[in-house]
């Protein structure tokens, strides 16, 4: 312990003084841009988008979800746009949430080498139980920096949640 009439070395002050001030700057400096994904959680593949959009879909984040969704500019989470892509991905993820489902094929979309369409079939569940498959085409977009996005999707094919399997459904069960 230093006495008032003892002083400690020049050494000793500039580690307690400047060390947690560096280790401040430092912390805060660490975690890069919050709205560009981490090159780990980027898509390499079509089919890899749509799984990781639909796993943030099941786990109900939204921050994720808009990471995975947008255009050819980039994900909803960097572009800003649109302005309302908040509300259309907790839309989205009120129609897809509980809603089991296996990729059944991608195609090149025409005309534009960057888009792929990728074909899924829903397990959905009725209001009265009945199970019944959905096909839903899912377009992703090679975005280039932030790997593959989703970028559209018609939620009609998926069918209102909770309510008939009928209309564009096959059954699964009887």
């Amino acid at each position: 312990m230093l006495r008032h009439s003892e002083r400690s070395p020049p050494e000793d002050r500039v580690r307690q003084y400047l060390l947690p001030v560096l280790a401040f700057s430092l912390a805060a400096c660490g975690g890069g841009s919050a709205s560009a994904p981490a090159p780990s959680l980027a898509a390499s593949t079509p089919e890899g988008a749509v799984r990781l959009f639909f796993q943030a879909v099941a786990d109900s984040n939204v921050t994720e979800m808009s990471r995975l969704w947008g255009t050819g500019s980039g994900p909803a989470s960097v572009t800003g746009k649109p302005d309302d892509y908040v509300r259309r991905l907790e839309v989205t993820q009120l129609f897809l949430r509980n809603s089991p489902y296996r990729v059944t094929g991608t195609t090149p979309v025409q005309g534009d080498r960057d888009r792929r369409q990728v074909q899924l079939e829903l397990d959905r569940t009725d209001i009265d139980g009945k199970r019944c498959a959905r096909n839903l085409s899912v377009v992703v977009v090679n975005t280039g920096k932030h790997g593959w996005i989703v970028e559209a999707m018609d939620l009609t094919q998926a069918g209102t949640p909770g309510r008939s399997c009928t209309g564009g459904a096959t059954s699964t069960q009887n």
